[in-house]
């Protein structure tokens, strides 16, 4: 499994207390205008002086960190400009108590690195964690978090996007829950014919899909009616075809059911 799907969810851990939300959240536009200037002078560094972009893509990336940190009111404030913008992806699951923060900061290459941090709402306080990737790992972004209901249990699947160089891309969809207000990364929810998966991968030449005109690039794609998810076939080359690994949910797992020919979404 590629690095970029692997993170340890043991970085850092900080709970706030709700009913704080309320008073900072007013200030939360002002916070955004300030990351959006700090994003523009990493954005300006990039395109001028270089030597400055790993100086002003830390500034951000400590500044926005402390910024969801210390305002539990982030968890449910849009980011709209910074959304807008594409300068930071905010996906966030559909009962609204995860949410995962992501961007490039443009510190790489044709190999784009990128930054996260993960918030989560449990037993009436806000938690972040900001992933730790594995060594040499450049990171990752998620667009999209899939929600599902098990039971009791609410499962989170974010999409991990990495860009190794300007062919090679991959995505990657992992499992993640919510226990004792902890966020556990563990939980083996995919089936195959023979083993039980946390996460599944998959590796693809960009230039097969540049076409398409989403972008983010969705590739590993859900069907809440049917419970569905699509996983896309790559052919030896890395060309994404037009098939799909189907995998439906069955009781308590996500059961390989076959391969097909199918439109994408």
């Amino acid at each position: 499994m590629k690095q970029y799907t692997k993170f340890c969810l043991i970085f850092w851990l900080f709970p706030f207390i709700i009913h704080h939300a309320a008073a900072q959240s007013g200030e939360l536009p002002s916070q955004e205008g300030k990351m959006v200037k700090l994003y523009e002078k990493v954005l300006e560094a990039r395109s001028g002086n270089s030597d400055s972009v790993e100086y002003f893509s830390d500034k951000f990336g400590k500044a926005f960190k402390n910024l969801v940190k210390t305002n539990p009111g982030t968890l449910n404030y849009s980011f709209k400009r910074l959304k807008d913008s594409n300068y930071c992806f905010v996906a966030t699951s559909a009962d609204g108590n995860f949410r995962i923060y992501s961007w490039d900061t443009w510190t790489g290459g044709t190999m784009h690195n990128f930054d996260a941090i993960l918030q989560w709402k449990s037993n009436g306080k806000v938690f972040t964690k900001k992933p730790r990737w594995d060594e040499g790992d450049a990171g990752s972004f998620v667009a999209d978090i899939f929600t599902v209901n098990i039971g009791t249990k609410t499962y989170y699947l974010p999409v991990w996007n990495g860009i190794f160089s300007t062919k090679d891309a991959g995505q990657s969809i992992s499992v993640l829950t919510i226990e004792n207000n902890q966020l556990v990364d563990t939980v083996k929810l995919f089936k195959t014919k023979t083993k039980l998966l946390n996460s599944i991968d998959v590796e693809y030449d960009f230039f097969s899909v540049v076409d398409r005109p989403e972008r983010p690039v969705r590739l590993i794609t859900y069907d809440d009616k049917q419970k569905i998810l699509y996983i896309p076939v790559v052919g030896d080359k890395g060309e994404v075809t037009n098939r799909n690994i189907l995998y439906q949910l069955k009781d308590k797992y996500f059961e390989f059911i076959g391969v097909e020919t199918g439109k994408r979404k």
